[in-house]
């Protein structure tokens, strides 16, 4: 989020209306709204003035008032918007008035105990009463003021053409007479659409007052200026004083920001609102929250403010690739079984009614009741709870496992991920890892070993795994968190993404085949089905939530799922509201949970520490708890040896690189040996300047936590910084005399990993003056989507793996031919070998030579790694002797430059809770590593 605050006189708002109110204006960093979803097209912005009333001023500042009512009982505390919200009055006698003050300037009279409230606007209202018989003031709730959160939807279409406002009070929502408080105003995402800009604020201050402030420069910053009541208008140097407001009179104030985009090239204005009600309480008029609300704010809601710019990739649970996604799938669909606690090697079942054992295999009625597990490991069986539902009301069963069981083999291959890719190797004869099982529309064969591959019995209600190898089951049950999420194969079919039976049902494998042959096209980014990508709120949700909203890019709102059971061991039915925003920077994340409008912040992809002497302080201050763990997260620079220059230039049109400038082994290399690990560890990540352990340098992807790890002091060749080395290794690579300028790409808000990327550009440059790399932000939902095999743009882009506690996770989805990602690296045996054949035509033998020779040696990279998964799969005796080997011949290819193993860091507001009081639920190393919430295990 990106925080400026200003107020510019450039209406000539009389000043008049600003007696009273003071108002200084510079950059502030800002805190947290909510938003509204309404877009005005080619006009100026609806202005809402709201005054405090009549009846405020002049019946109740004066009046005594006898009794403080029972705050309003809402039905809920958050509802989206223009949703009707049912309230009642919990004291009502006959004969009574109620006076409802809904907190956006309105009021409305009431004649009994029930009504319904709406809003035109998403934000944060408060809502109180005044009771009245005979005409008398009798009581008021104005001291036990309710908050109510609306939050917004809006489509696709609309989120490139709107930016979401943000306006934050320091003080919160209850202020003195006359007290200054601060407010800060920005934005939480620009737009996205092209030529779209933000052009400018207006700010409404619920008084009768409305300031018009300009953007600075198209970059959505507020202008600059200070404005007091004196008259007096000078411009001041940012980041020394916050706006500053103080009110005069007593009442309940609806304060509103709008931001208006604009299309610079048609001229067209957009606009997007958020509200927030302010209450100023005097002597004789006191507002005060319920006491519910006054040590816990929000109560019934979750928010988790991440910084991950840009949001998810995809919510289908079974062609998700990234961690942001993940979350939010862990929360929306069940899984068979789940790990216990911060366990790897200990599960608990959630849709599944027991954790299969090999002990149940010889009585044949246990094997049944409660799932079996065969003694030579090749058959796994799993009772499915009764009673089941997905959020709609469908039942789920046994049925509905296998189904999306075999969805999952006829999308695996798909990319940028399907999660079938972990379950074909152990079910599919032969499977050629990262690709489609179904080689052609005739692949009877195929087809046949996908639906042999599991099967089910509704009478049993067991789902059961036939697997083409023995596979111990520590390692299956790790395999299995990953890929079992669970879907409702009637609601898959209801919006079009169902699978076409009829040759299963008709006993004919070829025209199955060429059924599952055309639905393997919608497993490929920009062919799936929206409407599973980004499901709405009847969608068939398995897991604890189902999704009431989605903003794109912005926020998703999650609800219980009404129908889970009571009765699941370890998954309590929830009974909160979770919304999880996906904010721009981390200063903004930190200042909503400082003030009290996010209850968790997580730093998915962010490094913590430029940000600890903020944590500190609010540790100080009684508002956060930090917790520390260690990881299985590896970050790295990945290069591309196959650059889509053409889509490089779209992004940049003054980029400049030959498209295999990295497929020359010792250019990479040199690149490796000019970055400077050392500095990045000790200041630039921190640990020496804040002396706190942020995380550790490693080499290779088989980090601490994995089996069969190897730490750098056993393996050779591992990079160290030596800038006269590189030089050298560049002059060697017969590419020192070509010049390039190119981008390293770093996800959004990432400032630590920005930074080093420029300390690594200023040594290639000087390694080499003919190279010019340019660090460059990229949202890390647009590095996914450009992260596909042959139309990668992104020379050097820098990304990380989160994965479970065995190698199989980790070399070969890192290292192997048409893995998640080396595929859309280029490393490719045909390709090396093709490129090695062109420089030779062209007499460049020299070059030509080495890409050969770099062939040769990832054949017998990929040749190992396939021993050293069957080594680990069924724990040869050799297995640490070959896994190792495979590591070393990946280093020694330096397909990548490996940063560092982060520390995660868990950062809570003081009053959240874990379930029963243990951490260990939320902080499992397989499922936390880019710090995704189960939110069902925390409390409030």
């Amino acid at each position: 989020m990106r925080w400026f605050a200003g107020i510019y006189n450039k209406n000539g708002i009389s000043l008049k209306v600003l007696v009273g109110i003071v108002l200084v204006v510079v950059i502030v960093v800002g805190l947290y709204a909510y938003y509204n979803y309404k877009i005005s097209e080619g006009k100026a912005p609806k202005q809402i003035i709201s005054n405090i009333t009549t009846e405020t001023t002049s019946q109740i500042k004066n009046a005594t008032i006898l009794n403080n009512l029972q705050p309003l009982l809402p039905q809920s505390y958050s509802i989206q918007v223009n949703e009707p919200l049912q309230v009642n009055i919990p004291i009502f006698s006959q004969g009574d008035i109620a006076s409802v003050y809904e907190g956006n300037g309105k009021i409305i009279k009431i004649n009994n105990n029930t009504f319904n409230v709406s809003y035109e606007y998403p934000g944060q209202y408060l809502l109180y009463y005044n009771l009245y018989n005979n005409n008398s003031l009798i009581g008021s709730s104005s001291e036990n003021l309710i908050q109510i959160i609306v939050f917004p939807y809006f489509n696709f279409s609309q989120s490139s053409l709107l930016t979401i406002p943000v306006m934050s009070l320091n003080k919160g929502s209850i202020i003195s007479l006359g007290e200054q408080f601060n407010i800060s105003i920005g934005f939480l995402q620009p737009p996205s659409g092209q030529n779209m800009t933000i052009y400018e604020y207006v700010l409404s201050l619920g008084n009768g007052t409305t300031l018009t402030i300009p953007a600075l420069n198209s970059t959505g910053y507020a202008e600059q200026v200070a404005l007091t009541g004196s008259g007096n208008i000078s411009y001041i140097e940012p980041s020394k004083n916050p706006i500053t407001l103080s009110f005069n009179e007593p009442g309940l104030y609806a304060i509103s920001l709008t931001i208006i985009t604009k299309n610079v090239s048609s001229g067209k204005t957009y606009n997007y609102t958020t509200y927030q009600s302010v209450a100023v309480s005097s002597e004789n008029m006191k507002f005060s929250l319920y006491s519910s609300q006054s040590t816990i704010s929000n109560p019934g809601i979750i928010v988790d403010a991440e910084v991950v710019p840009g949001g998810p990739f995809t919510f289908d649970p079974l062609l998700w690739i990234d961690t942001i996604s993940q979350e939010v799938i862990n929360n929306i669909y069940g899984s068979l079984i789940w790990y216990y606690q911060s366990s790897t090697t200990k599960f608990i079942p959630m849709l599944a009614e027991y954790i299969p054992t090999v002990g149940n295999w010889s009585n044949t009625t246990a094997r049944y009741l409660y799932g079996a597990i065969s003694p030579n490991y090749t058959i796994y069986i799993f009772k499915i709870r009764p009673g089941l539902k997905a959020s709609n009301g469908d039942p789920i069963t046994a049925y509905d496992v296998w189904y999306t069981m075999i969805r999952a083999l006829v999308c695996a291959g798909g990319f940028p991920g399907a999660e079938g890719t972990y379950l074909a190797p152990f079910t599919i004869p032969n499977y050629n890892f990262s690709t489609f099982i179904i080689a052609s529309p005739t692949d009877s064969l195929g087809a046949k070993e996908i639906i042999n591959s599991v099967s089910y019995d509704n009478q049993t209600n067991t789902v059961t795994f036939h697997l083409v190898q023995p596979v111990n089951p520590t390692f299956f049950f790790n395999i299995m968190t990953s890929f079992d999420y669970v879907m409702d194969a009637k609601w898959l079919e209801s919006v079009g993404d169902g699978l076409n039976l009829t040759g299963l049902y008709n006993n004919n494998f070829t025209q199955l085949a060429e059924a599952f042959y055309q639905y393997q096209q919608t497993c490929n980014a920009g062919n799936y089905n929206t409407q599973v990508q980004w499901p709405s709120s009847n969608a068939g949700f398995t897991g604890l939530y189902y999704i009431a909203s989605f903003t794109p890019g912005e926020s998703v709102v999650l609800k219980p799922n009404p129908y889970w059971l009571n009765n699941i061991t370890y998954f309590p039915k929830p009974n909160n509201t979770i919304i999880i925003d996906w904010v721009q920077d981390p200063t903004t994340a930190l200042n909503m949970l400082a003030s009290g409008e996010a209850d968790i912040v997580t730093f998915p992809k962010i490094e913590i520490s430029p940000y600890l002497p903020k944590l500190e302080q609010l540790q100080s201050q009684g508002k956060a708890k930090i917790y520390g763990f260690s990881s299985l997260n590896i970050w790295y620079y990945d290069f591309n040896l196959n650059i889509s220059v053409p889509l490089l230039k779209q992004i940049n049109p003054s980029y400049n690189i030959p498209s295999y400038y990295f497929a020359n082994p010792l250019v990479r290399k040199a690149f490796a040996y000019a970055f400077n690990y050392s500095e990045y560890i000790n200041d630039i990540l921190g640990n020496s300047k804040y002396h706190m352990n942020f995380g550790q340098p490693w080499c290779g992807v088989l980090l601490p936590g994995v089996d069969y790890s190897v730490p750098p002091s056993e393996l050779s060749n591992c990079p160290t910084f030596n800038l006269t080395y590189a030089k050298q290794l560049m002059e060697e690579s017969g590419f020192y005399n070509i010049s390039v300028y190119f981008p390293i790409i770093v996800s959004s808000g990432d400032t630590v990993d920005f930074t080093a990327a420029e300390m690594w550009a200023q040594a290639l440059h000087e390694m080499d003056p003919n190279i010019n790399a340019q660090p460059l932000y990229m949202p890390w939902s647009t590095i996914l989507s450009y992260d596909i095999p042959a139309v990668n743009p992104m020379p050097i882009y820098y990304i990380d793996w989160n994965g479970l506690p065995i190698s199989w996770d980790w070399l070969p989805f890192n290292y192997q031919e048409g893995s998640i990602n080396a595929a859309p690296n280029a490393w490719n045996i045909s390709f090396l070998t093709s490129l090695s054949l062109e420089f030779n035509s062209t007499n460049n033998t020299y070059v030509g030579a080495l890409i050969w020779q770099e062939a040769q040696q990832f054949k017998q990279l990929v040749n190992l790694i396939n021993e050293a998964d069957n080594a680990d799969v069924e724990g040869w005796s050799n297995a640490s002797v070959i896994i190792k080997e495979a590591q070393q011949q990946a280093i020694n290819l330096y397909t990548m430059v490996y940063v560092v193993i982060p520390n995660k860091f868990l950062i809570l507001a003081p009053y959240m809770k874990p379930y029963q009081n243990n951490i260990g639920w939320e902080s499992n190393p397989a499922y936390t590593n880019g710090l995704e919430q189960e939110f069902w295990w925390w409390t409030k």
